[in-house]
């Protein structure tokens, strides 16, 4: 019979994600151990509050749930593959990877006899346990149950998508292609504006403008893609696709690297050549 866990949770990974969540929990009041592939990532949480392990089997036989958060998830596989017996433990998935390693990880696991969750943070280490911290969860729903108070505490928008171990991954990678493209628009943009003198405080304004903007354009979208109506009365592909060819000449005069730009307008030209250009920004929906 398995003995009662001296610790409420064990975090295997102690980069600048792993050793967030080990001291979001315990600021929180939990028991933690918490483990790293080189030993003074673990220990120097130690201040923390937090008991440094110095093997996997000891961080994962001494607690009950298992948050693991390393560079990816073959790097957690095979941390977790020394471990003899998961029978009576929850292991959460934080570590990068794809829907497929999601899958395999919880397929080996499960034969180890663990209860799995995966899950993504949609935030920085800086704003775990913030009542804005988005962090979503996928998996067995009687593990996500069972350990719901302890994985609320991440962030006050944490939430479980789906049964289906892939769903986590899913939802973070789709928003990553969002995400992603956003933010190096935004630095090609800002080196094109500060290279053209304005100032941080103008780009600050029309930044948040732009924000509050796209907020609304991406739910008008979202609906057109949803619909497959696509036709508009406010600003069609014709007009996107003029005005992005001069960005990208603007940004390139500025001597910026628009690789971002230039995919956009490469992207709103070829909607034109298949004929969209009387739609809306949703039909590259359609390509």
């Amino acid at each position: 019979m398995k003995r009662a866990p001296r610790y409420d949770v064990a975090v295997l990974g102690c980069g600048l994600m792993g050793s967030a969540l080990a001291r979001r929990f315990a600021s929180s009041g939990l028991a933690v151990t918490a483990w790293n592939r080189t030993p003074r990532g673990a220990e120097a949480l130690a201040a923390d509050g937090v008991r440094p392990s110095a093997t996997v089997g000891e961080a994962v036989g001494e607690a009950g749930l298992v948050v693991v958060c390393m560079s990816d998830v073959e790097a957690a596989r095979h941390a977790l593959a020394s471990v003899p017996s998961l029978v009576g433990v929850t292991v959460v998935n934080l570590s990068d990877g794809t829907r497929d390693d999601a899958e395999e990880l919880a397929r080996r696991l499960g034969e180890q006899g663990a209860l799995c969750l995966d899950g993504a943070t949609f935030c920085y280490p800086e704003q775990i346990g913030e009542q804005s911290a988005l962090l979503v969860f996928s998996g067995s729903s009687r593990a996500w149950t069972e350990h719901e108070s302890t994985l609320m505490l991440l962030g006050g928008r944490a939430r479980h998508v789906s049964e289906d171990i892939t769903g986590a991954k899913a939802l973070y990678l789709g928003s990553g292609a969002f995400f992603l493209t956003a933010l190096t628009g935004f630095v090609e943009s800002t080196a094109c504006l500060l290279r053209r003198g304005h100032t941080l405080e103008e780009i600050r304004e029309t930044t948040l403008y732009g924000l509050e903007l796209l907020g609304h354009a991406t739910q008008a979208v979202a609906s057109s893609i949803a619909s497959g109506r696509h036709e508009t009365d406010q600003a069609t592909v014709h007009v996107f696709a003029d005005g992005a060819r001069k960005v990208l000449a603007e940004l390139e005069s500025a001597g910026i690297d628009s690789s971002v730009m230039a995919a956009v307008t490469g992207k709103l030209d070829a909607t034109e050549s298949a004929g969209m250009g009387h739609l809306g920004y949703s039909a590259q929906s359609l390509l």
